[in-house]
């Protein structure tokens, strides 16, 4: 019997450093950070589309590499927002650890005319709704953090401070709010493991 709990601790023990060495501190779990993988396209990046933004990669303006995705607000009258995401659906870190969302932004005449309007980034685990219900599982800037004006590229950043350890999936959101006009562009979108 002492053997068999042995070998069982010590499969858990394996069992834990093997998912730990899959996503070690440091491990960088978005793709295509820079939008330079291709000239064709910035997959994985995917752009959620609401009228009247505009939504698009700039090849004129850009932190590194040789482009940046922007979101656009041409009306105050916009009701809807729109975004850009990206979706890790790798080894999940392990649990308990932190993930940092560091971005680069440069905007243009932003202007926040309503309760809801705004620019900011959202981090989010899947499912939406855990064992421990909705807490911790997100983490956002919409109502922190107002972003308006002119600006040259600045660094952003936002923490998930305790990944949840039932997690099938991790999102990322560049979003522009409802009557928020002006253009935000983002380069330079790491998601780290610490």
């Amino acid at each position: 019997m002492k053997r068999l709990l042995l070998f069982c601790a010590a499969c858990l023990f394996w069992g834990c450093m093997e998912r730990e060495e899959l996503v070690p501190s440091g491990s960088q779990l978005l793709r295509n950070t820079d939008l330079s993988n291709s000239l064709d396209n910035v997959s994985p990046w995917n752009s959620v589309m609401a009228t009247p933004f505009n939504v698009g990669v700039s090849d004129e303006v850009f932190f590194s590499g040789n482009r940046s995705l922007f979101l656009e607000g041409t009306t105050e009258e916009a009701t809807g927002s729109v975004a850009w995401v990206q979706h890790y659906t790798g080894p999940m870190p392990f649990a308990n650890r932190r993930l940092r969302l560091r971005v680069m932004m440069k905007g243009e005449n932003i202007e926040l005319n309503g309760i809801n309007s705004n620019v900011w980034v959202t981090v989010r685990a899947w499912p939406a709704e855990g064992a421990s219900g909705t807490f911790g599982r997100s983490v956002s800037s919409q109502r922190t953090n107002f972003i308006s004006g002119t600006f040259d590229w600045t660094p952003f950043e936002l923490t998930l401070p305790n990944f949840p350890n039932d997690s099938n999936r991790i999102s990322v959101f560049l979003v522009m709010g409802p009557r928020t006009t002006g253009k935000i562009y983002f380069d330079e979108i790491t998601l780290t493991v610490e």
